[in-house]
């Protein structure tokens, strides 16, 4: 009956096939100090568990395959141990939250493989081409964060503007589509510098609160016309930059996209973007 025991002093491979941690993981656990080993033999370096330690690690378990990261699993089991339920159910809340922005990443891959394959690298309507174009008179509203949340918010913030009675005796009038301009020179998941900009005509105030006038230079741009979601369009905008390096332009930056219809009237799939690099 004995043979069948676990012992106290449990070796780290037993102890992750109880746990079902690997031994990288659990090497990793102990630098990290998540779940360090009762005894760790000083001439070999190998490492030895205690039985008690085993709800510790299933935990561990539980919460990697329930997606958390390192940086929340060490937090979960420390508001566990000190009997902070509030702090553990804001944690699982957090988790959800990405979880759900990871399941909406997902459809959305999905419907991009689920388009039929002549289509799926063809968005560009028509060829590129070089066009000129005028200074504008602009609204506009420049922050940073992620693309998915700033671009949508400061539309809807301009778009608030031109429908409030507030503008009184104001008589100004929308004269091109909305765009948006990336003045980052690399693609940035998480503090994005955007502007969101509408070209305008007509009498304005000096000021008007969380918007800004302004005069967006005009210049000659490389032009492409892509078709499709919006989430979509990097692969228009690596063949408008490889089309715009074969005629011999270096591309500048801000990068700039005009909205050609509204995604509120026509499905995801008629949208049309025109992209625009300086050059």
């Amino acid at each position: 009956m004995s043979s069948t025991m676990i012992p106290e002093k449990i070796p780290i491979g037993r102890f992750s096939m109880i746990t079902r941690l690997t031994c990288k993981a659990l090497r990793l656990y102990d630098e990290t100090g998540l779940l360090s080993p009762a005894v760790k033999d000083r001439f070999t370096g190998y490492r030895y568990y205690q039985v008690s330690q085993i709800e510790r690690g299933v935990m561990i378990r539980s919460l990697v395959d329930l997606g958390f990261p390192l940086a929340q699993i060490i937090e979960v089991l420390k508001a566990k141990e000190q009997g902070d339920d509030s702090t553990v159910a804001q944690l699982i809340q957090e988790q959800r939250k990405r979880v759900s922005a990871e399941i909406k990443r997902l459809q959305s891959i999905d419907h991009f493989l689920q388009r039929q394959q002549m289509e799926m690298f063809s968005m560009i309507v028509a060829e590129p081409t070089l066009k000129d174009i005028e200074s504008l008179r602009v609204l506009s509203i420049r922050d940073k964060g992620t693309y998915e949340e700033v671009i949508p918010k400061f539309i809807g913030t301009l778009c608030q503007y031109f429908s409030s009675p507030q503008r009184g005796s104001e008589q100004v009038s929308i004269t091109g589509p909305f765009m948006t301009i990336y003045h980052d020179g690399e693609y940035r998941e998480s503090d994005a510098d955007v502007e969101v900009a509408v070209p305008v005509t007509g009498r304005l105030p000096d000021q008007i609160p969380g918007i800004t006038i302004r005069t967006m230079p005009g210049g000659r741009f490389a032009s492409a016309i892509h078709k499709g979601p919006y989430q979509d369009a990097h692969e228009s905008w690596g063949k408008l930059y490889e089309w715009t390096a074969k005629q011999g332009y270096e591309p500048k930056a801000p990068c700039r996209d005009n909205y050609l219809n509204d995604p509120d009237d026509v499905p995801e799939e008629e949208l049309l973007t025109e992209l625009l690099i300086p050059v």
